[in-house]
């Protein structure tokens, strides 16, 4: 199932969000067989990071939840705010995806 998992991070938290970046990589990294997309949220303005957008493959909300836990950007407070949703994929690469049920 897919999930996303969008993150806001913590007013003034580019230094955090800096010093977390290199293990993050490697976090994603080691888990790009359950992201279907992801990556940072810019603010439009300035360019500045603001948080952060995964779409994820995982067979559950607890999956989700689990993934978003262990990454270093939540583990070092970045994140402010997240908020998972059950995403229902229709279009993928600009393809329709085949409805299975309902």
């Amino acid at each position: 199932m897919a999930y996303l998992v969008h993150c806001r991070d913590v007013a003034g938290s580019a230094a955090l969000r800096a010093a977390a970046l290199p293990e993050h990589r490697t976090y994603v990294d080691a888990h790009a067989e359950r992201i279907l997309m992801s990556g940072p949220l810019i603010d439009e303005p300035s360019g500045e990071r603001r948080g952060q957008l995964f779409v994820l493959d995982v067979p559950d909300r607890a999956a989700a939840e689990r993934f978003i836990a262990a990454d270093p950007f939540a583990r070092s407070g970045v994140f402010a705010e997240i908020a998972i949703e059950r995403l229902e994929v229709r279009f993928s690469a600009g393809a329709r995806i085949q409805r299975t049920g309902g």
